[in-house]
């Protein structure tokens, strides 16, 4: 079975925190059972750095910007830092006020991480909400996962979410409670595969749910656009977790 690995372990704590609870382990961990981080699996998508007052006001104006967008927004902030600053991970951040089973469908969702490093180790992140930043976190020395730029992206996230719906891949349904993912969400990092670690890839990561109903992820090569795997995540009554790859039309 195919396993992706990233770079650097070394995050500062906060940042560690910020990518410690949601769709990885879950998303990363069968996200990537076929994947292997450096990080906690359960990962990327909840964020200790924002009061939970901030993460649960009521607002009547969500909005959702897509993927290029946030990148945009994020790097005009992150060069009042440092210079010389490039990409190296961005993810949606699944925690709507109103949670729709059509979330990221058209690869846009409210909350957005955004990460920028550069040669020397400065590293920005950012927090984005309805198009605006809400939170920043600078560090003067901080490893990373790869930088990468904008323009070296062939696939959208709205490109990336067809395709895998065309493998069956929805998205989650807020009002099941087993789907606890709402929507669909995204990932872009530099990793490998654990069948050939010097393979770096850019990979862009679609997190749904499966054709059987399981929290499932499509790994996408964004330079080239070709899947890479496709899993979902089966849960056994003894406790017992698999991840299996689904949809014949990759690799």
């Amino acid at each position: 079975m195919y396993r992706m690995r990233f770079i650097s372990d070394r995050l500062p704590q906060k940042i560690q925190a910020i990518l410690t609870i949601v769709l990885v382990s879950t998303v990363m961990s069968g996200c990537l059972s076929g994947i292997k981080t450096t990080q906690s699996d359960e990962s990327t998508y909840v964020t200790d750095e924002v009061s939970d007052s901030d993460l649960n006001e009521e607002n009547n104006s969500k909005v959702e910007i897509s993927m290029e967008e946030a990148i945009n927004i994020a790097q005009e902030e992150a060069e009042k830092y440092y210079a010389n600053l490039m990409l190296t991970e961005i993810h949606s951040y699944d925690n709507d006020e109103k949670r729709d089973i059509d979330a990221g469908a058209n690869g846009e969702r409210q909350w957005w991480y955004v990460n920028l490093a550069n040669e020397e180790s400065n590293y920005v992140n950012i927090l984005i909400k309805d198009g605006a930043i809400v939170n920043v976190e600078n560090y003067d020395d901080n490893g990373n996962n790869g930088l990468f730029s904008l323009s070296d992206i062939n696939i959208t996230a709205e490109e990336a979410v067809r395709k895998a719906q065309e493998l069956g891949l929805r998205g989650g349904n807020p009002q099941n409670e087993e789907e606890w993912v709402s929507g669909y969400n995204f990932k872009l990092s530099y990793a490998s595969l654990l069948s050939a670690p010097e393979d770096m890839r850019l990979f862009l990561e679609v997190i749904g749910i499966s054709p059987e109903g399981n929290f499932a992820h499509i790994d996408f090569d964004a330079i080239t656009g070709e899947v890479l795997l496709a899993e979902e995540k089966i849960e056994y009554q003894n406790g017992e977790i698999e991840w299996k790859t689904f949809g014949t039309t990759y690799r």
